[in-house]
């Protein structure tokens, strides 16, 4: 039997897959988040920059949530990515930890990533 430790490496491992090849294929709308004392802001980013942080980072969190870009934000199901960088990055979440990247991806779930695997399907598919 598997035990947690390899488990939470080869799902993340997985899972980063994922979201590089279909960031490749041009399938994804990603943004990053920064903190502000206002509270959270979502910017677009450079096409550069995700593809650094995709294929160079490691995915230490993430969630599934409602767009929180979107005044009626129930309509599409979005996922945020917590990622360490391996170098200082400009769009780091807040200066205190510059190797530190949210990303929001629109459209696509943990559960929508990872449905190879699982073979589950949506629930309103």
């Amino acid at each position: 039997m598997m035990n947690i430790e390899d488990f939470r490496n080869m799902f993340r491992a997985h899972l980063s897959h994922e979201l590089w090849d279909k960031w490749r294929k041009g399938q994804l709308d990603v943004s990053m988040r920064r903190n502000t004392p206002d509270g959270c802001e979502y910017e677009e980013l450079p096409k550069e920059a995700a593809d650094q942080i995709l294929d160079g980072g490691e995915i230490h969190s993430c969630e599934d949530l409602a767009d929180p870009t979107e005044v009626i934000s129930d309509r599409y199901a979005c996922s945020l990515y917590g990622i360490t960088t391996f170098k200082p990055s400009e769009y780091a979440i807040e200066e205190d930890f510059p190797n530190e990247v949210v990303l929001l991806v629109r459209g696509w779930s943990v559960a929508d990533f990872m449905s190879d695997w699982t073979k589950l399907n949506a629930v309103d598919e």
